[in-house]
């Protein structure tokens, strides 16, 4: 922790006892997420400031399997250990220094025991150092949109200055899946062998609760009992965080109650594609200045001619948050601008658009989301569409 300084001192123990009595103190935050269409189901205090405890991993994890995908490092990759990395507390494998861990392993370590002295060589043998892999951590946070997240270790052991909220932990959640579905399975992994010990998953509900396939326990004194978790019923995908209950049963029910409820409901703001939305539809940009990262239409309009059609909404509201939502997540949407009107036709639905695209970053864009499994359409502004999903 970074609250004592060499001399100690009276503010300095003070502050100590409260970090370490944090989870009496902290406020349950919680968040429910339709995963396709990013529509909030539910939330309380979901931009309240809480330490991620061992969540953070699921960064770590992001940045490794990025690592992967640039054929860095392959699951055959051995890492090297250090010592300050075998110095880790628990939970841990017990790595000696000087030893190597298979990266397929590493990544089991990290998912399913939470081992920190794990998720330090990672950060050390992917960037160089943990303080640098943690900057990358916050560096790549803020691309994905998650504005309140901070990072400064890879493995969450307390800190004061590494923070989050539920919604930056979901919306990380959810990249996770949607950028890459090949290593998803990695966290929902029910245990792990390590030279013949099986370690199991701290995530008890991967067990019990129908439909839950993986994510992230966290736990610090200072942070509570934290999880992020993901199930799927019918073909519906939904995302659950809760963060900072007093013990690891109160997280669970919470999490079984936001999920029990987002699959009770009815699921109106489910986008269907939309062939050519804008394409004979009114078609306005979103009016506000929180509209998108260029403010409104009217104030600064984008040059480019070619739109991505995001798909339609029974509401009007959730087509705003599902367009806004993704122009700040993808980053070939970030030159354009949000805008929602009427589908067209006898429908009373609601299309979402990025529009102001160049070709390139419309065709890049639409190419994530279908990798995602979310509706997508690339529109020349007034003709056809051109790719559609």
């Amino acid at each position: 922790m970074r609250v004592l300084g060499r001399s100690g001192g009276m503010v300095g123990a003070v502050l100590s006892a409260l970090l370490a009595t944090g989870a009496n103190a902290q406020t349950l935050s919680s968040i429910l997420v339709d995963h396709a269409t990013g529509a909030v189901l539910s939330e309380e205090r979901a931009d309240q400031l809480a330490y991620p405890a061992s969540l953070t991993k699921m960064m770590t994890l992001y940045l490794t399997f990025e690592a992967m995908r640039a054929g860095r490092v392959s699951r055959d990759s051995r890492l090297r250990v250090s010592p300050e990395a075998a110095a880790q507390p628990p939970s841990k494998l017990g790595l000696k220094p000087g030893s190597t861990i298979k990266l397929d392993d590493a990544i089991r370590a990290v998912a399913v025991k939470s081992a920190n002295d794990v998720a330090r060589v990672i950060a050390e043998n992917l960037a160089g150092s943990e303080p640098r892999f943690a900057q990358l951590m916050t560096y790549r946070a803020r691309e994905l949109g998650m504005t309140r997240t901070r990072f400064v270790n890879a493995s969450g052991l307390p800190d004061e200055e590494q923070r989050t909220t539920a919604r930056d932990m979901a919306t990380l959640a959810r990249r996770l899946i949607s950028d890459f579905p090949e290593y998803y399975h990695y966290f929902g992994l029910p245990y792990f062998v390590w030279r013949g010990r099986t370690l199991h998953n701290h995530n008890r509900l991967l067990a019990t609760y129908e439909g839950m396939d993986g994510l992230k326990t966290g736990y610090t004194r200072a942070s509570g009992y934290n999880l992020a978790a993901s199930a799927v019923r019918d073909g519906r995908r939904l995302v659950a965080v809760v963060l900072g209950g007093s013990t690891s049963a109160e997280r669970n029910r919470e999490i079984v109650r936001l999920l029990d409820h987002g699959f009770a409901t009815r699921p109106d703001s489910a986008p269907v594609p939309v062939a050519a939305a804008g394409a004979g539809s009114s078609i306005a940009a979103v009016p506000d200045g929180a509209s998108g990262p260029r403010g409104t239409a009217e104030a600064q309009r984008p040059a480019g001619g070619y739109a991505v059609a995001l798909g339609s909404f029974r509401d009007r509201r959730a087509a705003v948050a599902h367009a806004r939502r993704l122009a700040g997540e993808v980053r070939a949407l970030r030159g354009g601008e949000p805008a929602v009107g009427p589908a067209g036709g006898r429908s009373r639905r609601f299309a979402a658009q990025i529009v102001g695209l160049t070709r390139q970053d419309a065709l890049a864009a639409c190419a994530i989301l279908r990798r995602g499994k979310l509706p997508c359409s690339v529109v020349r502004t007034h003709e056809r569409a051109i790719g559609s999903d």
